[in-house]
């Protein structure tokens, strides 16, 4: 069957024929290249671009365990025969890489994981003591699960605490027994596979979400994929560059592409959340910063800011924006304080 019409079917079919009750909805994006959308979890996954390259495949980020990394592999394998050779990672946030030892595992031929030399190293350096931090904390959040379960008063929400109890308990387990993969090739600027079928630029293009952060183009196919430095949910800012992270959007809406797959929510297919997060980290920044040199308080300027960015911003993030903004102005004020 000619792979163009095949996408052509694809595209039409039902998303539960391709992806079943498995933790990913699969949706083509272009002629062999596939966006695996993550479903809710109680621990987050996140989502992986899936890209055929002939006689292999390439795919972007493996989630926050083994076990999700696995299920993602089995719908690979209803797509194409051929083996994973590649895999990006492409920040060190646990459910990017945390999967990571399911392909070597899945492909003993070899398996390259490629991630810039920053995330590497903040893989060892961050990530691991994590790993270590949440075996530690876990308990403890599991048993206030069953405390809440203990307090529910209707059918649904009691259903909804016992299936995060078993997903909880569950990552829990897997914690105690992952072994951390990490990347065996790194690069500083960029990376370029070239395969008769396409081209991949995978290229870091300055600091953003992590100091990191590598995005994945497409040139042919016009598509990006850009882990967590753009995607359909409020931005996460603990570890991020705010000022970095505008001229870093900046430079990637330059690239030449239609459509975009982010680290969560669904595909994009223009460049408007690139200006919107860029006028969001701006004004964040601006008001934050009069704020500090107002004499504001942490906690005031955390009232006001985020007062004033859900009026302009609530309704263009996810529902959950006006709690979420408040950690993103903590992090401003500590850049703007450390600044000064």
């Amino acid at each position: 069957m000619n792979r163009r019409f095949l996408l052509a079917v694809l595209l039409f079919l039902p998303v539960s024929c391709l992806a079943a009750d498995d933790l990913f909805d699969i949706k083509p994006i272009a002629d062999g290249v596939y966006a695996a959308i993550a479903k809710p979890a109680y621990r987050v996954n996140c989502n992986a671009a899936i890209i055929f390259l002939g006689d292999s495949v390439l795919v972007v980020d493996t989630h926050s365990k083994p076990s999700a990394a696995r299920a993602l592999i089995e719908q690979i394998k209803k797509l194409t025969p051929k083996p994973v050779k590649y895999v990006v990672n492409t920040h060190f946030h646990y459910d990017h890489y945390q999967g990571n030892q399911a392909y070597p595992s899945s492909w003993p031929a070899g398996v390259e994981i490629i991630s810039s030399e920053a995330t590497r190293l903040n893989i060892e350096r961050l990530g691991i003591p994590r790993i270590k931090n949440e075996i530690i904390i876990m308990p403890g959040e599991i048993a206030q699960l069953k405390t809440d379960l203990e307090k529910a008063s209707t059918a649904g929400q009691k259903d909804t605490i016992r299936k995060n109890i078993a997903e909880a308990e569950a990552y829990l387990a897997e914690l105690k027994l992952m072994q951390v993969t990490l990347p065996t090739m790194t690069f500083d600027r960029s990376l370029i596979l070239h395969r008769s079928s396409r081209t991949i630029e995978i290229l870091w293009l300055g600091r953003a979400h992590t100091d990191g952060d590598v995005f994945v183009f497409l040139p042919r196919e016009k598509v990006l994929v850009t882990g967590d430095a753009l995607h359909g949910w409020t931005p996460f800012m603990g570890d991020s560059y705010p000022y970095d992270w505008i001229q870093t959007l900046d430079a990637a809406e330059k690239l030449d592409f239609d459509h975009v797959l982010g680290g969560h929510g669904d595909v994009m297919h223009d460049k408007q959340k690139f200006e919107l997060w860029k006028r969001y980290f701006q004004d964040l920044m601006d008001r934050t910063a009069a704020e500090y040199a107002e004499g504001a308080t942490l906690d005031e300027a955390k009232q006001r800011v985020a007062e004033f960015l859900v009026k302009k911003y609530a309704g263009s993030f996810d529902p959950r924006f006006p709690q979420s903004v408040v950690a993103n102005v903590a992090k401003a004020y500590q850049v703007v304080a450390f600044a000064r």
